[in-house]
């Protein structure tokens, strides 16, 4: 699986660059950081650099507390400028996920993009969520709201993980020309889950196994799946998934 990190520190402070005095981050490492969630320091120095942020964006999957793993190795590397109050190090610990990781919910950092749009046309929108799938969003929903004026309006919210998130705002200025979007971070806790098939009497149905807290198995089938089975077979669709299910019980 993907590497995952803690919150980065960037310091705080000031540096001198290549165009004069500038606040921490530095312009570079601030750039590279867009969309991945930063930690409070208080040491007065340039604690993450742009060649650090480089590394980080492009091999991390995730940002949070340390995930359940058995750790093999344990790498650290030691800067040398003396900080105050704590050591310069920098520590990576290479191992697997454990068994208690498939029973519990995984824990990930997730990024929100969100938009309010009052002069959007229903064609234009559902373009638009089509395009954000294609390019990686984790979800893209819609909720009826009320803007200035009395208008009604749509919120446009995608969920996405830090990396794909510069694109997908690119796709939300360039179909919807809205002036403005916000970005923040949540946690989501995402159930261990494995793709799996099931047999029915008009053959192969794809599902998913989602792991609860409690070890419990639940089973739910494949929209897909069951939409061509049943406009195949001129079934109700509700016929296929409850078909499915039972094929998965037995």
């Amino acid at each position: 699986t993907g590497a995952a990190a803690s919150p980065i520190p960037t310091g705080r402070g000031f540096i001198t660059i290549t165009h004069g005095r500038c606040a921490i981050p530095a312009p570079a490492t601030a750039e590279l950081l867009t969309g991945i969630p930063l930690a409070e320091s208080q040491v007065e120095a340039e604690l993450t650099t742009p060649t650090g942020a480089g590394i980080v964006k492009a091999l991390c999957e995730s940002f949070g507390p340390l995930p359940a793993m058995t750790i093999n190795k344990i790498g650290y590397g030691a800067g040398t400028k003396d900080l105050p109050e704590q050591a310069n190090l920098l520590r990576i610990l290479l191992g697997e996920k454990s068994e208690a990781a498939t029973a519990a919910p995984a824990f990930e950092t997730v990024w929100v993009l969100e938009t309010n749009l009052d002069d959007t046309t229903g064609e234009i929108l559902g373009y638009t969520q089509e395009q954000l799938f294609a390019a990686g969003a984790l979800d893209v929903y819609l909720t009826p709201i009320q803007m200035k004026k009395n208008r009604p309006a749509v919120l446009l919210s995608v969920l996405a993980k830090a990396a794909d998130c510069d694109a997908l705002e690119t796709i939300l200025f360039n179909e919807t020309g809205t002036l403005g979007v916000r970005r923040y971070a949540t946690k989501r806790y995402a159930l261990p889950r494995e793709a799996v098939t099931v047999m029915t009497h008009w053959g192969e149905v794809a599902g998913k196994i989602a792991t609860l807290p409690n070890g419990v198995r639940e089973f739910a089938a494949e929209y897909e799946a069951c939409r061509k089975i049943a406009a195949a077979n001129m079934l109700p669709l509700r016929v296929v998934i409850e078909a499915a299910e039972r094929a998965w019980i037995s």
